[in-house]
């Protein structure tokens, strides 16, 4: 196991140096993947203990008012009590209003470690740009996508659907249908300085190639590989040349990280990223008659030594790719 940290169950923060962590690292247990309980108890205890302080934002700016005003926040309903101010602790995932009555998010937020969540563990949160407002609406149904695995751990298939049990009124996100150039991302993650914050955040980045990102994914992994077989060598007193066959011979085996379904968004000298928190949220293709979701916020990885570890250089964010999937959310909820 290399000690790559396999920062999926991603979160926003706009690590635009804005963001700091994701959900994991390689060989931790399955409960600290679990988004429903470790954000809200990350978002509390920093504002336990940085009462009236407010974390810098690098790169990314806090949204205007009302200007995404289908992004939604999902809540943590144990948490939340009759005070709005509660619901600031109680935010774990995003999510995009896509028809009055359906929400998009990804499938790894609807897990607490092994166990799936009921509608009844989540509360949505719409028409909200800070976390102290909005209309709060019960959630009906849950429609995690027959493909995703969680067990297995892997980010394939990575959708949800929400269905409230009252429409939002609220307007919706038209969904794309390619795309690709300058995205915008948004969300409520963790901040570069530890920071959780109650506005929301935006930060334009690029869409590359896939290919940009497979690389920059397996250099990570090499580099990683590379790290682990060095310190075994030299407590083995094996040598050194050793390390770098075996690295090679990895690497050249290597296939590519992110699937057709699967899309990549960064910048090359990071800076902007989603992170802890920020996971299920939209990424937009800017468009002037209309934003579209391209993305569902899903993984990342980032090298152990980044710092920080969300928006690093070298370091994309992936998203589930809208497109490949508006057939199954059509059938599911009548939405294009």
């Amino acid at each position: 196991m290399t000690r790559t940290h396999i920062l999926m169950r991603a979160g926003l923060a706009l690590a635009s140096g804005l963001a700091a962590s994701a959900s994991g690292h390689a060989g931790e247990g399955r409960e600290s993947l679990s988004q429903l309980r470790s954000v809200p108890a990350a978002r509390a205890e920093w504002r336990k203990a940085h009462a009236g302080e407010s974390g810098r934002v690098i790169g990314g700016v806090r949204a205007a008012k009302d200007a995404w005003p289908f992004q939604i926040a999902l809540l943590s309903s144990a948490r939340l009590t009759d005070d709005p101010q509660s619901q600031g602790d109680a935010q774990f995932c995003g999510g995009s209003l896509i028809a009055p009555q359906w929400v998009l998010t990804a499938a790894h937020c609807m897990f607490d470690g092994e166990e799936r969540i009921v509608p009844a563990d989540v509360t949505v949160l719409a028409g909200a740009t800070n976390l102290n407002e909005g209309r709060r609406i019960a959630v009906a149904e849950i429609h995690v996508h027959e493909g995703y695995d969680h067990a297995e751990g892997s980010f394939e298939d990575d959708l949800t659907l929400l269905k409230l049990a009252e429409p939002a009124d609220r307007p919706v996100v038209a969904l794309a249908s390619a795309g690709g150039g300058e995205v915008t991302l948004i969300g409520w993650g963790r901040m570069e300085d530890g920071s959780y914050p109650l506005d929301l955040m935006q930060a334009e980045i690029e869409m590359p190639p896939p290919s940009v990102c497979n690389q920059a994914v397996k250099d990570i992994y090499v580099g990683d590989l590379r790290g682990f077989f060095a310190d075994f060598a030299a407590r083995s007193r094996i040598d050194p040349h050793a390390t770098e066959v075996a690295t090679a011979l990895f690497a050249s085996s290597m296939g590519d990280p992110l699937t057709e379904a699967m899309l990549c968004a960064g910048l090359p000298q990071g800076g902007h990223d989603h992170c802890y928190g920020d996971s299920g949220g939209p990424l937009l293709l800017r468009d002037p008659q209309g934003d579209r979701q391209v993305g569902i916020v899903s993984w990342f990885i980032s090298p152990e030594a980044a710092e920080p570890v969300c928006g690093a250089a070298g370091v994309y964010g992936v998203y589930t790719r809208v497109a490949n999937y508006r057939d199954w959310i059509a059938a599911k909820t009548g939405a294009q």
